[in-house]
């Protein structure tokens, strides 16, 4: 963390920075400062930022955790993609970012921690939903539920917004993390999008603070993710431990949709497939020719397994497993280069994950790329700040999710 904390506040930082936000943010901790009296800023700048450069070269006992936290918050979005959050937020909340300028009225080349920083004192709600939406966004593993239906809209109030809150916040302090529940919601065309922030489990570490040895606890906060599109009848959950998924998607369906097991259904994480790379054997391809702005797809690693089934009980067996990676052509072309004779199928072998690249024309030289891995059956990994829709209709043109009609779902249900 100290290092991290360092390249925050490095020279050109301290150099640069408004004077009155920082000594806004060290006022919040004026009475655990140790060796910085904040009088400084009544001098002189260059003193100022002098002691202030002093004061973050030394040693980190002489930083309230507070601070500590504070700076790391604003840390996460002090860059390009920080700054793009802050904007989209401040237009949903009304709020205007202006740059800074001098006395003679001219713009201040201020970097993204500065507008972070300045975010952070004067709209912290702002700031708040800024952050929630990188800690979506940031998500790459997410598990997924479809519900039993299509169509069926989330019910957003008061009376529902605090029940799905009491009841997460039930469920995190079963697995002793804390009553503390704060849940961000946000809109996304037909999306809805729940940013959960909720306690960890405690943390007990020994310190040295003022010469002197103590043990403190803490409980970091941490996000628990949650998307809900009501048109496809989907759910997407990340930052949620495995063995509770199906109970935070229960407790969506029961406050926000009022359809208890509504995700409960049998296939409700059946959604992807690699059968159709298995019937084309190793020659197979994605087509992209639908979507002109991918320049390319390419499949960069496959996992098969050598799968052997007990003719009497019917129970398979995994024997054992190849990976086979190729970053410049077709790794599955090049598993069957390196395994002749191998085939897919019942008693052979069967792929268990793929890993592909896609590359989107983004009007530069060089694309931006995507990497996914699909593994069934519910899961497809990548990061979705930028072109989810695109790489999920990438999937369905190729075959790779599950068609699945909701009556079929229902019945299952039933």
């Amino acid at each position: 963390m100290a290092r991290n904390l360092r390249k925050f506040v490095n020279p050109k930082f301290t150099k640069t920075i408004d004077l009155g936000l920082l000594r806004r943010l060290l006022e919040r901790y004026q009475d655990g400062l140790h060796g910085l009296d904040l009088s400084i800023f009544d001098g002189a700048a260059v003193g100022a930022r002098q002691a202030v450069r002093d004061f973050f070269a030394g040693s980190e006992d002489a930083y309230p955790e507070g601070l500590v936290a504070d700076l790391h918050r604003v840390a996460e979005l002090g860059n390009a993609n920080g700054l793009r959050l802050l904007q989209e937020q401040a237009v949903r909340h009304r709020v205007i970012i202006t740059p800074e300028r001098d006395e003679a009225g001219n713009d201040l080349r201020q970097d993204p921690k500065h507008v972070a920083l300045r975010v952070f004192l004067d709209h912290p709600r702002l700031f708040d939903a800024a952050s929630d939406m990188l800690a979506l966004t940031a998500r790459t593993a997410l598990a997924e539920f479809v519900g039993i239906e299509e169509g069926i809209a989330a019910q957003i109030n008061e009376k529902t917004k605090d029940a799905f809150e009491r009841d997460s916040a039930r469920m995190f302090e079963a697995d002793l993390r804390g009553r503390y529940c704060r849940v961000g919601w946000y809109d996304d065309d037909d999306e809805i999008n729940l940013v959960v922030t909720h306690g960890s489990t405690i943390t007990t570490t020994p310190i040295v603070e003022a010469g002197a040895e103590r043990v403190i606890s803490y409980r970091a906060a941490e996000h628990a993710v949650l998307s809900y599109s009501s048109a496809a009848g989907r759910l997407k959950i990340g930052g949620v431990a495995k063995a509770r998924r199906t109970a935070f998607a229960e407790i969506f369906a029961t406050t926000m949709l009022n359809r208890p097991s509504f995700f409960a259904a049998a296939d409700a994480q059946d959604l992807y497939t690699l059968q159709p790379v298995e019937r084309a054997g190793f020659g197979f391809t994605l087509n992209h020719a639908f979507d002109p702005g991918i320049r390319r797809v390419q499949i960069v690693e496959v996992q098969a397994d050598r799968i052997t089934t007990d003719l009497q009980t019917g129970d398979e067996r995994v024997w054992w497993s190849i990976v086979t990676r190729d970053s410049r052509d077709n790794a599955l072309a090049r598993f069957g280069e390196a395994n002749h004779g191998t085939s897919f199928g019942d008693n052979a072998w069967r792929l268990n994950h793929l890993v592909i690249r896609v590359h989107f024309d983004v009007g530069d030289r060089r694309p931006a790329r995507v990497t996914v891995k699909i593994k069934p059956p519910a899961t497809a990994m990548f990061k979705r700040q930028r072109f989810e829709g695109r790489i999920m209709e990438l999937l369905r043109r190729n075959g790779l999710c599950r068609e699945r009609e909701p009556r079929e779902a229902f019945a299952a249900a039933e």
